[in-house]
């Protein structure tokens, strides 16, 4: 059976694919996670599946981490007319909704909440 580190839940927007990738592989991750991109992360995490596909990478790969990554001006969520501060407020609502449901399931998995500014910045939340 293999096994790799983590699993990424990340927007398919390709504005942020390669600050997310640089900044997994500067935490030592290079190679070493399940990448899940779709549509706004982990909005809806219940009612599109997307937990369904982080239990898979649970069950195949025994991952140890979870990143839930969202990101400033996300087409899925309809924000990018406010001001980030209140973006990141709407999102992070959504990952620590996520991050429950996880940790509810699979209690020794670490969680990480992450914000990606179009600058390439990124912030843990």
């Amino acid at each position: 059976m293999s096994r790799c580190h983590a699993c990424v839940l990340t927007c398919m927007d390709y504005r942020i694919q390669y600050p997310v990738s640089r900044w997994l592989e500067n935490k030592g991750l290079k190679e070493n996670y399940d990448y899940i991109a779709l549509p706004g992360a982990s909005r809806n995490f219940l009612s599109e599946g997307k937990v369904a596909m982080i239990e898979t990478s649970i069950r195949l790969h025994q991952i140890k981490e979870v990143y839930l990554i969202h990101h400033e001006d996300c087409g899925a969520y309809g924000l990018g007319n406010l001001p980030v501060e209140e973006q990141l407020k709407r999102q992070e609502e959504d990952m620590r909704q996520a991050a429950q449901v996880i940790k509810a399931r699979y209690p020794h998995l670490v969680i990480h909440l992450v914000f990606v500014h179009l600058d390439g910045s990124i912030l843990e939340v």
